[in-house]
């Protein structure tokens, strides 16, 4: 599995998890390429999870604190 098939996966059980929604229900807007290197570690994937889950929530036209409170709700 390569490394954006491993974001991918963190991410949509990220979305299922804290907004009930799955990476399928929401827009392609996102280039995991752009977040995503090839020598990332899986524990540096898992640190910027949060950050992606936002963007893509954003992306699709979610209200902001909303995604603030999904993505960061101990801040």
């Amino acid at each position: 599995m390569n490394k954006i098939q491993i974001a991918e996966r963190k991410l949509d059980s990220f979305l299922e998890r804290k907004a009930g929604i799955g990476l399928l229900d929401l827009p392609d807007s996102t280039m995991f390429s752009d977040w995503i290197d090839d020598d990332m570690t899986e524990k540096e994937i898992d640190l910027i999870i949060p950050d992606l889950a936002w963007e893509i929530l954003d992306n699709a036209g979610m209200d902001r604190d909303t995604v603030d409170n999904i993505c960061y709700p101990e801040e």
